[in-house]
């Protein structure tokens, strides 16, 4: 099959997959993009043996790093990789993501109009569903006692954004060269958020895609409460809440982050903490995960958790 998007190259981050949904992830990209590379974090499955059973015409390189050096190296990893393929941009997914039909299409598309236009492009990126077909997620602006969702106005396929999550977004190698790789130090949270303020302190611009759409996964489970409105809450392992509230810390302490962001995610923190520490399954040891990343992030400790 012929590809419809040369110029493109999907890197795809794995840690111990789902084999069948990132065969589907990779059967999905084999017709939206010129080349693929699979860049693994130490997972026991053999990826290789995994690439040779696959029936598509544009396999995927693998790049095994042996172990787990975070998603900010291997992202790293896989961007350097684009580069030397020849790609113009770059799309990175998570193991646990799938695009829609001609998603990354409708992305280039975008990020053409715009960069033709004179917009100093620094990412664009789809709208969520979950797996269950239920919208979980629009994009984002920043307020000064937290985050709003925006849509696209009816009129205008793309929408302005502060930030965008890495999965399902796709960079110019361009915006890469200015801004820089993504910062491989904060190993796995906040790796997306920084980048993309990074980029806007720079006066480059992130944007949302209306008809883009990419099913995603966000934490481990999720559930519904009521509190003034429904709300869908995704739970996390323990130790997710140490990266979350360490690198919330390393990030506050950086000139080019945002006060409203600081002001924002210091609210978001603390509503965390309350919230897992009372209704979690587990939330000793969420508490527990909270606290030692906050220490840690004061103390400015960075990498993978000891």
């Amino acid at each position: 099959m012929k590809n419809q998007v040369p110029s493109v190259c999907a890197v795809i981050i794995t840690f111990f997959p789902d084999l069948g949904n990132l065969r589907n992830l990779v059967e999905s990209l084999s017709a939206q993009v010129d080349s693929i590379v699979i860049v693994d974090n130490g997972s026991s499955d053999s990826m290789e043996l995994f690439v040779s059973k696959l029936s598509i015409e544009n396999k995927p390189v693998v790049l095994g790093l042996g172990e787990n050096l975070g998603i900010g190296h291997a992202q790293n990893v896989g961007i350097e990789y684009a580069k030397t393929s020849g790609a113009a941009y770059v799309v990175l997914f998570d193991q646990d993501s799938c695009p829609e039909k001609n998603m990354v299409v409708k992305l280039l598309s975008a990020a053409r109009e715009l960069e033709s236009s004179g917009v100093p492009l620094a990412a664009v990126a789809p709208g969520y569903k979950d797996f269950d077909g239920g919208r979980l997620s629009s994009f984002v602006r920043i307020g000064y006692f937290g985050f709003s969702r925006i849509d696209c106005a009816p009129d205008s396929k793309v929408v302005e954004a502060d930030f965008l999550i890495s999965s399902g977004s796709l960079i110019p190698l361009s915006a890469i060269a200015k801004v820089g790789g993504v910062d491989a130090s904060l190993f796995i949270d906040h790796v997306d958020t920084e980048w993309c303020m990074r980029a806007k302190s720079m006066g480059l611009k992130l944007f949302g895609v209306n008809d883009a759409i990419m099913l995603h996964s966000l934490g481990d489970r999720r559930a519904r409460f009521w509190f003034l409105r429904w709300r869908t809450v995704p739970y996390h392992s323990p130790f997710r809440y140490y990266y979350m509230f360490r690198n919330s810390i390393l990030l506050q302490k950086r000139s080019y982050m945002p006060l409203r962001w600081k002001i924002a995610d210091l609210v978001r923190c603390l509503r965390a903490l309350v919230f897992f520490g009372i209704f979690s399954s587990d939330r000793m040891a969420c508490v527990k995960m909270m606290l030692r990343g906050t220490r840690d992030g004061i103390a400015g400790i960075t990498g993978k958790m000891k």
